[in-house]
């Protein structure tokens, strides 16, 4: 509901209730009418924010079926990443090394304050990132509800879309996978020294550990969840709002906040922002087709008007 609506019902509240100090018959009459106006309007609000949950649900099939089938449905673009990553692959110790001992070392000690729900929700594996970004999600949401601004509710749905996607994508699917160790957090002085969790061998793969659904350091390396999660929602954000700099802005704030605790070679950050913004792009897709299938056409005949009403539920 835009601020005008908002004014226009209050304005009518106001008018019925100084009707009231008057009463005519009539002026009950229009009293009833306006309050009528009234309950349409917070009617619609929560019509419109239900279709949007509605909206939600229905595209969970396709949002899977899309994310599953990127390399297909993106062949072009999946190729030029999986060449990149993998040209990274065969640079990665020296450009893990000048990684951890330049940019790691220039933000050093840059962390986000700690979330209000650190401690309560710290054993359940969310970072303190983690919270803060969910926090976000959930106050644009909240806002989207209270402006009665569907963009923010869908934008706030698809972002949390993509964190859940994220997880199960990376954490999940590919870690489990791929299997590749993490690298030590000072390379440059290891040599070839080798441990169980921790390599200097950026081609150490084939590490399984089965699915765990909370954080292990264990084979554990590719891709980045965080930054898979980082950037499918900045990504979402951005094509939501038609703005790159501040969403992408932020995942890159996320991203440096305590940037030693990520431990993950170049090409795991590269892996895990590149599979972000794609699930970020399915997930705006898919929704802007979920959008279009809901349109409709309906003849319109009277003895004044022939012809045809769209209808578009939103």
């Amino acid at each position: 509901m835009g601020l005008s609506n908002i004014a226009t019902g209050f304005v009518l509240t106001c008018v019925a209730a100084l009707g009231g100090l008057s009463g005519t018959g009539a002026q009950a009459q229009d009293r009833t009418e306006q309050f009528a106006v009234v309950d349409q309007m917070a009617q619609t609000r929560w019509q419109k924010s239900g279709y949007v949950l509605r909206e939600a649900g229905r595209s969970i099939g396709p949002e899977i079926k899309g994310i599953v089938r990127m390399p297909i449905d993106y062949k072009r673009e999946f190729a030029l990443g999986a060449l990149g990553v993998g040209a990274l692959m065969l640079i990665d110790r020296p450009a893990t090394e000048f990684y951890q001992d330049n940019i790691e070392s220039a933000f050093d000690g840059f962390a986000l304050p700690e979330h209000p729900l650190k401690d309560k929700l710290g054993s359940s594996g969310l970072a303190n990132e983690d919270l803060w970004l969910l926090t976000g999600v959930a106050g644009l949401y909240g806002y989207g509800l209270v402006a009665d601004d569907t963009r923010a509710q869908r934008a706030a749905i698809l972002s949390a879309k993509a964190v859940a996607y994220s997880y199960a994508a990376s954490h999940l699917v590919l870690k489990s996978v791929i299997g590749r160790k993490r690298p030590y957090a000072d390379l440059s002085s290891r040599g070839n020294q080798e441990g169980d969790i921790f390599t200097t061998d950026p081609l150490d793969f084939g590490n399984y550990h089965g699915v765990s659904l909370k954080p292990d350091g264990y084979g554990t390396a590719m891709p980045s969840y965080h930054f898979t999660e980082y950037f499918s929602v900045a990504h979402v954000l951005s094509r939501s709002y038609d703005n790159s700099w501040v969403p992408y802005g932020l995942a890159t704030v996320l991203a440096v906040s305590n940037i030693r605790g990520h431990r993950h070679w170049v090409s795991d950050m590269a892996a895990g922002t590149l599979l972000g913004i794609g699930i970020g792009e399915v997930l705006w897709r898919t929704n802007q087709d979920m959008q279009r299938g809901q349109m409709s056409f309906e003849p319109q005949v009277s003895k004044d008007l022939v012809g045809l009403t769209m209808r578009m539920e939103f």
